[in-house]
């Protein structure tokens, strides 16, 4: 292999040590095929594969080893080592220096501090930025303040900690280009949906103006916000309360549904056209049933994309009109969002007229098929569910990271693992309902459940899920201070606004 070169100004240039085609990488990719473990590889293993694979081994060599394997009838271990080394896509080598290229900016064949802590942030996000500088001076051979291609293989082949497989070469490649396309999206566009005819307890509408003066009170976030965001008033309608809405449209199963579609459609409207100026929609909520209309806007926004959803509640929300005990749509929009009827787990018979509505609004991000997929949904906080959801819960396996678990991992560990389920997905959008937090601080909202996280946990999780460029959305909801005896809501609800504003800030 070319040894490497002292003078190259590119990385494309360099070659990457032996140690990064190791038979121990190919061995672990003959284990992804290997799905049996029976130490061979059978034509439907591969195809199985080979879908998992998808954005790492280019077309041509997977079409390649179907035809060796129809050919053979099954490849043993040391037959697929064989066939896997002469596989480019198979490199690490070749994925390390589009990494490398990715983070460095200007071209230069080095990172600087600011881009080696962004390779860094990528790498390993538990590393703090002072963490980072000490590894750039112990690898900074020449001592230029940045690191060559050279040394940053040097670097791998060192740390330990930084072991890297071709699986997590493909994230860090991915994560990179939304990193870019991040640091594109400089201004942010706040959204606010009006509604509380979703929730059982009228009075979550309040919420938004409640938010709005408190950070209008701090200077500090006041500052910020001026800044960063950019209000989006020209295409609101008025707000849409049970106070105003009355009984005229109290559907039983999907109760004011008329009334709540065209928020929907609003939100969806608001959302989309924020995404398509190229800002990042931070969505104030009044109850959680216009979630659907923020995820049909970013389906619009982003039709041939992935949407991942980290929903951060007591409650599942994934009734539909025919499962639903209360009738409220602030239980319901993931169901509206997945197209989920669960029929088969049925109570109710909607009237004819709540069921064309409910149609209507599974299609309102403009497709026949579902704006996202069960398998693209992580909950957090969920602790509160009835018989119909917890069916849907189990039978699509979708993960729930419980309050102990935030406690036991960390919230920091908890928010990736969320990131790590959601590693497949191109955007993700986070919903942060307030019952998430424990009903002891959190009075303010209609449905408080004990057993939820501390204002101290929720702050630190939405920080480091932030973190991640693929976040294009955050959403927080249901805040009531109606129902706010201790009027604590507001300020624990700033505290967490006050965090993802930094965040943002942060990205810039």
């Amino acid at each position: 292999m070319q040894a490497p070169s002292a003078t190259s100004g590119s990385p494309s240039d360099v070659a990457a040590p032996e140690s990064f085609r190791s038979p121990d990488e190919f061995a672990s990719v003959f284990r992804l095929f290997d799905g049996d473990g029976d130490g061979l590889i059978s034509l439907p293993e591969v195809e199985r594969a080979l879908v998992a694979l998808a954005e790492v081994l280019e077309p041509a060599d997977g079409d390649d080893l179907l035809a060796l394997v129809e050919q053979q009838g099954k490849l043993d271990r040391a037959s697929f080592l064989a066939w896997a080394r002469q596989r480019p896509s198979l490199e690490l080598g070749r994925h390390l220096r589009q990494v490398f290229a990715l983070v460095d900016n200007d071209g230069n064949g080095s990172l600087s501090s600011d881009e080696w802590a962004l390779m860094l942030a990528v790498l390993d996000p538990s590393m703090s930025r002072e963490q980072a500088n000490a590894l750039l001076r112990r690898h900074d051979g020449d001592g230029s303040g940045t690191i060559s291609y050279e040394e940053f293989l040097s670097l791998l082949s060192e740390e330990k900690s930084l072991n890297l497989s071709l699986a997590d070469l493909q994230r860090l490649k991915k994560t990179l280009v939304h990193y870019s396309s991040a640091a594109r999206c400089a201004r942010v566009g706040l959204v606010e949906v009006d509604c509380d005819l979703g929730a059982g307890i009228p009075g979550a509408g309040s919420g938004i103006a409640m938010l709005r003066q408190a950070v209008e009170r701090q200077q500090q976030l006041r500052a910020v916000a001026t800044d960063l965001f950019e209000e989006i008033r020209d295409q609101q309608q008025g707000p849409a309360r049970a106070n105003a809405a009355g009984d005229r449209d109290a559907t039983p199963h999907a109760r004011h549904i008329a009334s709540i579609a065209p928020v929907m459609e609003q939100a969806a409207t608001l959302v989309a056209s924020t995404r398509e100026r190229g800002m990042f929609p931070v969505v104030l909520a009044g109850d959680h049933s216009t979630a659907a209309g923020t995820i049909a806007g970013l389906r619009r926004a982003h039709p041939q994309e992935r949407l991942g959803v980290i929903w951060i509640d007591a409650h599942a929300d994934i009734h539909s009109p025919y499962t639903t005990p209360s009738g409220n749509m602030h239980g319901m929009p993931l169901a509206v969002a997945s197209g989920h009827d669960n029929q088969g787990e049925a109570i109710n018979t909607p009237e004819a007229g709540t069921t064309a509505l409910w149609e209507s609004l599974k299609r309102l991000h403009g497709s026949e098929e579902p704006a996202i997929s069960l398998a693209d949904l992580i909950y957090v906080a969920v602790r509160d569910t009835e018989p119909a959801e917890e069916t849907t819960i189990a039978t699509h396996a979708i993960p729930v990271i419980s309050t102990e678990e935030v406690r036991r991992l960390g919230p920091e560990q908890a928010a990736l693992r969320c990131l790590q389920h959601l590693s497949q997905v191109d955007r993700i959008y986070i919903s942060f309902d307030v019952d998430s937090m424990d009903s002891t601080i959190c009075k303010g909202t209609g449905t408080p459940a004990p057993g939820g996280l501390w204002a101290d946990e929720a702050v630190r999780l939405t920080r480091t899920l932030l973190r991640d460029p693929r976040v294009c959305c955050w959403e927080i909801c249901e805040i009531n201070p109606h129902l706010d005896t201790l009027n604590s809501i507001g300020e624990l609800s700033l505290g967490i606004f006050s965090a993802v504003v930094e965040e943002l800030e942060a990205r810039r």
